[in-house]
């Protein structure tokens, strides 16, 4: 298994590099496309300079803590863009096209390759710089020690909320193979992922739960900070650690009975 782990993850460095390669054919793309992502992000810390400059805390949160969730709702979603936003989109092309067909004859998992063969990689540069300047002066400004315990617990939990990203985005994707056509779910995914751009503390209780419990997308961008600013209680630092893998589990699983049924789409 450990094998498979380190073969995957070499080709997935080479999905990298290839696809790097090939986005700088096209470099006026790349370059209005940093232009874009430049824009969005003043937005954003617009935004984020806006909610500090009140001075009022929600939910109980400090303003300069908020630069934490949005910092990280910025790194995360660096890795939703990069290896989740065009796989998903051309996923069910794949299917309906019989391009599926030729994922299954690569000596490798079918699930990998269908779901992380895109890599955006140029255009994320500016997110990268700008999420990790907002952690890390939220970081500083929130009064939190910067030590191993601390930078610890965030990245674990960062990487957890990678998995259940990759889960929570990937499972509807086994509709494809008896629906065929799921554009709809595509114009809910970014309605969705800005739902983590707080903590998740600001809404009701019943959505708090749902988020957390029934469908975990809060437990994405949400538990590293709320991690390292010890607002996690125990059942939410197992239930964070848990979810994740479950999900992880679920997922493969269901991705082996899809294939297992699957006819050709092509034809």
């Amino acid at each position: 298994m450990w094998r498979q782990f380190l073969k995957h993850l070499k080709i997935y460095a080479l999905l990298i590099k290839l696809n790097a390669m090939r986005q700088l054919e096209y470099r006026v793309n790349i370059v209005l496309g940093l232009l874009v992502e430049i824009g969005y992000l003043g937005v954003k810390l617009l935004y984020a300079y806006i909610i500090h400059d009140t001075g009022v805390h929600i939910s109980g949160f400090a303003p300069q803590s908020l630069y934490l969730f949005i910092g990280t709702f910025i790194l995360m979603t660096v890795f939703f863009v990069a290896m989740l936003q065009f796989n998903i989109m051309a996923f069910d092309r794949q299917v309906i096209e019989g391009e599926f067909d030729l994922i299954l004859t690569k000596p490798v998992s079918a699930q990998f390759l269908a779901t992380l063969k895109y890599v955006e990689t140029w255009m994320v540069i500016p997110n990268v710089i700008v999420g990790l300047g907002l952690v890390g002066y939220g970081w500083y400004a929130s009064g939190i020690a910067f030590d191993l315990l601390h930078v610890g617990l965030y990245l674990l939990y960062a990487v957890l909320g990678i998995i259940t990203m990759y889960c929570v985005f990937t499972l509807p994707l086994l509709l494809a193979f008896k629906l065929h056509n799921i554009s709809a779910f595509h114009s809910l995914i970014w309605a969705l992922w800005d739902f983590n751009n707080l903590p998740h503390r600001i809404f009701p209780s019943p959505i708090q739960i749902i988020g957390t419990v029934f469908f975990p997308i809060f437990l994405i961008t949400n538990f590293s900070p709320l991690a390292i600013m010890g607002q996690l209680s125990l059942v939410e630092m197992i239930w964070g650690v848990l979810a994740p893998l479950l999900l992880f589990l679920l997922t493969c699983r269901g991705w082996r009975r899809a294939i297992s049924s699957y006819e050709s789409g092509g034809g």
